[in-house]
């Protein structure tokens, strides 16, 4: 009896079978040799129902795609019908209070019956006007200042969303003033809590801070002075402790502290409580804080004391989960309050004085200190900014190297985790004096900070999401004069930010809106973020709303608005998108996955289709054979197919695969969701197909000048040079550079990488051979040693400056490795 043996190499994966059945099609059976059947001297013969169950499936994976492309269809048209839902609501608002305020003036029952806090008069207003201007120095209220400060006086608690740089600080401070006892704020960054003392201290309020750096004798001085004014103890000649600033580790972690809280909501001296940034405490909120998750208990301890929570992106899926959590009361309406609610006001969130363009980010880190530099120079060559940066270390260095550059004409500062508080709070006050111009800083640098001034807020890099983009964005321009705001963009970028986004919530869905914004070259930015927020947060359209334009009006002034319509040039790209499925599809079929820099290389006919596959520990070279599985190379410029691959992995056509490694999380393209529309057609199909249509707008190429360089338009792809080892009898490998370097650090984030003698000058740490190197071993996209999706652990990175050395081939500067 003859025995069955199973070939375990054979076995195919269920997600290979569309592969399979690809390559059963006869036009990619190959032709039989010497008269022998395509299936072997020795095969069966082909039964008609096997063909016939490749046609079935065939046809079921097509109904698939369609069914996944009607969803997406589908989820794009809801969307609008909400924005648009939500904007015909506002008009039927605006069109009822008109109404009833024509059935007042002729005599007809007002429909006011709660407590209107924004327009009513009340008993302080005259106090409140009169310690605004002598303290603050503003002589009116701006959006929806005066209702939270009404309804703060009157004790209510309080929802108040303004736009970043809406003055949400004067809500709570300026009644602050006019109160017995002392409002505690919860602010989430020394920053901002440094920023608003400061400014108090200069305006003679008494205010101060708890901070994990503040000292021993400092601190018992401020919890002496509060038991003080809970006992009542406050003698003639002392001033009472109006603000103090604490952060939400603090809340929830001293006990002690809370304590004497209780002490003073005893005393009748804890005036309110101030939760800023309150949208951390929701976990659907885009900078979820776990501390700030455990203020659940202040209602608890302190029942009595009124609670207002600030925002500048609050949605109301967030806004219900930070109701629950903070026990407050259901929202009301702040113009028509009745007796029991928290009170809610809300500001437009659009800003008319803010410029957003997005410019592209030159590839050499050196061409990008010299854009940011040469922009600063001509535009605001006198005026404040900040430049957000993507590490530490790329604060750093542009600093640095932005000072030297200008050869001192731009005054920079760093701001980042590293640098000591003492060192922050010195930073604070030169750049608010003027001694410093520009600082450049990572996210924890400017929630909350209030200087008016700051002309431009650039971004060196993404960023993490579109929410983040548009607070950050939203330091610049507070005094109302026109400000820009300018995000340097590439899209290698991408693969940046990938890998740190992987483990948070909804973090790849987030990193892909700020993708779509940047690679978006029509709508208006602001109609951007207004269906963004819509769709998101669930804001209301209406938030973008101002008296002079609807929500959906473009700006007139952002980059798109201002774009001449021959700058762009839209391309269908339906054959170019197959093609790269089809290079994935079969990439993957041989165990490997690709980054987006490999698939570029791959795509385009680089290294003549050659790649290495991981087999154990050893490696084999193999061929992608570009004529056969994609019925060539996509024909297309290396720049405009980096920015289609993330056109289509916003749009599902292609999704990430992560792989952690000891010191990153590498990010890898695979079929995304849509990908089943085109991957099981035919190129003719494809070709011929009106079904399935797919176009992406590129920019047009600039004017050729006589006798320059050929323009890098896309009309022909560029295959690499012709590459061969030299030189040696050994195997050697030899790799071209890149003439794209790396960004000044590719996937270092803030919150995992700490260097024990960072104290050193910035100057020194710039200076070394370094650079511009990643601070990761080195980026991904030019290691071509793919990694298999199946085998064991990938293979170690061949450490540079071992073993090279730099020769001249064909034109292109060669670093040739050796194999041993």
């Amino acid at each position: 009896m003859s025995r069955s043996i199973v070939d375990l190499s054979d076995h195919v994966a269920s997600d290979d079978m569309g592969f399979v059945l690809e390559q059963l099609r006869p036009q990619n059976v190959a032709p039989a040799r010497n008269g022998e059947s395509s299936r072997g001297r020795n095969a069966a013969p082909e039964q008609p129902f096997m063909r016939k169950d490749a046609h079935i499936r065939t046809q079921i994976a097509e109904c698939d795609a369609q069914m996944n492309a009607f969803r997406e269809d589908i989820e794009i048209l809801q969307n609008q019908l909400d924005v648009y839902a939500q904007q015909k609501a506002k008009l039927l608002a605006q069109l009822e209070q008109s109404q009833a305020q024509g059935s007042s003036s002729t005599g007809g029952r007002a429909r006011q019956q709660g407590t209107n806090y924004a327009e009513g008069t009340f008993d302080w207003d005259d106090a409140l006007k009169k310690r605004m201007k002598a303290v603050f120095g503003i002589d009116e209220f701006r959006l929806a200042q005066r209702g939270a400060c009404n309804a703060n006086m009157d004790g209510r608690d309080i929802v108040c969303i303004m736009p970043t740089g809406g003055g949400k600080s004067l809500t709570y401070q300026l009644p602050a003033l006019l109160t017995a006892g002392c409002t505690l704020v919860i602010s989430p960054l020394i920053s901002l809590m440094t920023d608003q003392v400061l400014h108090l201290e200069e305006a003679g309020v008494e205010a101060t801070m708890i901070t994990g750096s503040t000292s021993k004798t400092e601190k018992n001085q401020i919890l002496q002075n509060l038991r003080k004014l809970a006992e009542r103890r406050v003698g003639a000649t002392d001033t009472e402790l109006k603000l103090l600033y604490v952060t939400p580790e603090k809340m929830s972690k001293d006990k002690s502290f809370r304590a004497l809280l209780q002490r003073l909501d005893q005393g009748q001296k804890l005036a309110r409580i101030v939760i800023d940034e309150a949208h951390c405490v929701s976990q659907l909120g885009h900078d979820f804080r776990p501390d700030y998750k455990e203020l659940h208990i202040l209602r608890k301890i302190y029942p009595t004391v009124p609670i207002m929570a600030l925002s500048a992106t609050c949605g109301p899926q967030v806004l219900k989960d930070l109701i629950n959590i903070l026990g407050l009361r259901d929202p009301v309406d702040g113009t028509n309050a009745p007796s029991l609610g928290t009170v809610y006001f809300s500001s437009p969130l659009y800003r008319k004085n803010l410029h957003y363009s997005v410019v592209p980010k030159p590839d050499k880190a050196e061409q990008q200190i010299a854009a940011m530099k040469d922009y600063i120079l001509d535009k605001h060559p006198n005026d404040t900014g900040i430049i957000y940066c993507f590490s530490i270390k790329d604060t750093e260095v542009v600093a640095e190297k932005l000072r030297t550059t200008s050869n001192g004409r731009l005054k920079t500062g760093v701001y980042n985790s590293r640098v000591q508080d003492g060192a922050k709070h010195k930073l604070h006050l030169d750049w608010r004096e003027g001694r410093i111009k520009i600082v450049c800083a990572t996210i924890a640098f400017g929630l909350g900070i209030d200087k008016g001034d700051v002309r431009f807020v650039l971004h060196h890099s993404i960023s993490k999401s579109l929410e983040g983009f548009y607070q950050e964005s939203g330091r610049a321009g507070r005094d109302g004069k026109d400000s820009d705001c300018v995000l340097y963009y590439r899209p290698q970028d991408a693969t940046s930010l990938g890998g740190l986004t992987s483990s948070e919530k909804e973090g790849s869905k987030k990193l892909h809106a700020v993708l779509a914004f940047a690679e978006d070259l029509r709508q208006c930015r602001k109609v951007q973020f207004a269906e963004y927020f819509s769709h998101s947060s669930q804001l209301s359209v209406a938030a973008w709303t101002t008296d002079e334009t609807g929500a959906l009006d473009p700006c007139g002034h952002c980059d798109n608005c201002m774009r001449p319509r021959d700058a762009l040039a839209p391309r269908d790209v339906t054959l170019a998108t197959w093609q790269i499925l089809k290079v994935v599809d079969a990439v993957r079929q041989s165990g490997t996955k690709l980054t987006l820099g490999q698939l570029v290389v791959l795509a385009r006919g680089g290294k003549k289709g050659a790649y290495e596959v991981k087999k154990g520990r050893k490696k084999e070279q193999t061929t992608l054979d570009l004529e056969r599985v994609a019925g060539g190379p996509v024909d297309m410029s290396k720049s405009h197919l980096e920015h289609l691959l993330v056109y289509l992995l916003t749009q599902n056509y292609l999704q990430e695969e992560y792989q952690q490694t000891a010191y990153t999380c590498n990010v890898y393209l695979a079929p995304g969701a849509l990908s089943s529309r085109l991957r099981y057609m035919s190129r003719e199909s494809v070709v011929s197909s009106t079904r399935v249509k797919i176009e992406f707008t590129f920019l047009t190429p600039p004017a050729k000048g006589k006798g320059k360089k050929k323009a890098d338009d896309g009309s022909e792809p560029k295959v690499p040079r012709k590459r061969t080892a030299s030189g040696s009898k050994k195997a050697k490998a030899t790799v071209v550079v890149d003439s794209d370097e790396g960004d000044l650090s590719s996937d270092e984030d803030e919150s995992e990488v700490l260097i024990t003698d960072y104290m050193k000058p910035v100057a020194q740490h710039v200076d070394s051979e370094d650079l511009y190197a990643s601070d990761a071993i080195e980026d991904v996209d030019d290691d071509w040693e793919i990694h298999p999706v199946r085998d064991g652990p990938p293979p170690k990175r061949r450490r540079t400056g071992e073993g090279f050395k730099m020769i001249q081939e064909g034109g292109n500067e060669v670093m040739v490795l050796s194999s041993d």
